[in-house]
């Protein structure tokens, strides 16, 4: 096994064949929900301009009406982005605590590729699929 401790997290690709969650790995999605975070930082800045500069003041009704519909469309965004921050502070924290990686409802692994594609995924695809088709609460129930 190679030291994944001195690979930097910017060339560090998790391996299948390593320890789950090893310090590389941890320091890998850290970074990533770093990233992701700074992102969706800079989106609301720019949802938040955009909305400033948004006139609801127009004479005429259809330039009104598309006024509405353009803070409409930003509201939503700047919601999703605020609500998606919390998501990644959430991953964050588990890190931290040693939680991240494992499914909050079963505890078991979420897996390498579901963690690349949503880094602060908090349930395996497993306990996902059941607990949207409303099986959920079994796992709540222990």
């Amino acid at each position: 096994m190679a030291q994944v401790s001195q690979v930097s997290s910017d060339s560090y690709i998790p391996l299948d064949n390593e320890p789950y969650m090893s310090k590389g790995q941890l320091a890998y999605f850290k970074g990533k929900l770093m990233q992701r975070k700074s992102e969706l930082h800079n989106r609301i800045t720019k949802s938040i301009e955009k909305i400033k500069t948004l006139e609801a003041t127009q004479a005429d009704i259809l330039d009104r009406s598309n006024s509405y519909i353009d803070l409409e469309l930003e509201l939503k965004s700047f919601e999703r982005h605020s609500d998606m921050i919390v998501q990644v502070d959430h991953a964050l924290a588990r890190i931290d605590d040693g939680n991240f990686g494992y499914c909050e409802l079963t505890g078991d692994e979420i897996g390498l590729p579901r963690l690349e594609a949503i880094p602060f995924a908090s349930m395996s695809i497993k306990a996902l699929e059941e607990f949207e088709a409303g099986r959920g609460n079994m796992f709540l129930t222990n």
